[in-house]
């Protein structure tokens, strides 16, 4: 298995790379501020082909987003690996991927950006963008204890955390349930 990758134009930047390359791949528009840049991976070997450099990014979007992806000119086939934040492991369609079974030192990335998400849950809660434009305190806290199994929170202890990132922006209708505040990111 490879994450999207390629190769740089010349006079692009980073981040425009990866846009680029993920348009190119899996047909995705990304919106240039939800692209991170994770780190850069210069270890001489680390590609059998020659001498690359890696700068990997993190991209956080709502699973409806994955709906629209599809393999572009440059991937033959796109694949969804579930990563389990509590042990680290990768699964294809429930099977435990070994790290043999990714291209290059593409585990090893994926373990970094698990250890930047989870490092960032108490200052820098841009993993927020992974749920709705619009999301509920509910829906926050059920993110959050996914993203650190090790450390959950009480939907009552959200708003606490994470309110001085948000702003109340409505309601949003549950069925059978009074209606939930919906907050964004400011």
């Amino acid at each position: 298995q490879a994450l999207v990758g390629g190769f740089m134009d010349k006079g692009e930047d980073a981040a425009h790379a990866c846009q680029r390359e993920v348009s190119e791949e899996v047909n995705l528009d990304l919106p240039l501020e939800k692209i991170e840049q994770l780190m850069t991976v210069s270890t001489p070997g680390r590609d059998p082909r020659g001498w690359t450099v890696t700068i990997a990014h993190l991209v956080y979007l709502p699973s409806r987003a994955l709906d629209l992806v599809q393999a572009g000119d440059d991937a033959k086939d796109v694949v969804f690996v579930d990563v389990d934040f509590q042990t680290g492991k990768c699964f294809l369609e429930r099977v435990e991927l070994e790290e043999q079974a990714f291209a290059f030192d593409h585990y090893a990335i994926i373990q970094e950006s698990i250890k930047r998400i989870q490092g960032r849950l108490d200052w820098n809660p841009t993993f927020l963008y992974l749920l709705e434009e619009e999301l509920t305190v509910y829906e926050g806290t059920e993110l959050v204890n996914l993203i650190n199994p090790g450390r959950p929170i009480v939907s009552n202890n959200f708003l606490v955390k994470y309110g001085e990132y948000v702003e109340e922006v409505g309601l949003k209708r549950v069925p059978k349930k009074k209606p939930r505040k919906t907050y964004r990111l400011k």
